[in-house]
């Protein structure tokens, strides 16, 4: 047997230790960072309808109903134009409420995947534009 004086650098099996650990550490981290991706694209279905919900309020308090309401009379037809993650639709349009619907739009969530906001209880005798729920479905 050879005995080395000088021994310099590190042993096949520190090295399989590091690679374990590294291994480990990704296989727990990527899971969660891909989460933390849709997540934040899921955020945008968030953000337009807010923009809706806002266009929406405007169409309501000067016509005292959401029946004929356009994504252009809602004021938001740019921003569904510009939207990257999502398609939109409104539908369910009467003079108490409305719904906004956000359908995934490509591969990056599973194909059912939805962002659905109804607004209910609205009421022009009051001035109330009612009140909405975000509900997600398909996730």
């Amino acid at each position: 047997m050879f005995k080395l004086k000088n021994r310099k650098g590190f042993t096949l099996m520190e090295l399989m230790v590091v690679v374990v650990i590294v291994m480990v550490l990704a296989g727990i981290g990527v899971p969660v960072y891909m989460n933390y991706i849709k997540e934040g694209k899921k955020s945008e279905s968030y953000a337009i309808i807010d923009a809706v919900n806002s266009g929406a309020k405007v169409y309501f308090q000067r016509n005292g109903t959401y029946v004929g309401g356009t994504m252009d009379n809602f004021l938001a037809a740019d921003d569904v134009a510009n939207a990257t993650y999502f398609t939109y639709a409104l539908s369910g349009l009467a003079a108490t409420g409305y719904i906004v619907t956000a359908t995934e739009a490509g591969s990056w969530a599973p194909a059912s995947a939805k962002v659905i906001y109804t607004v209910t209880s609205a009421s022009a005798a009051n001035s109330d534009a009612g009140t909405g729920t975000f509900t997600e479905t398909g996730w």
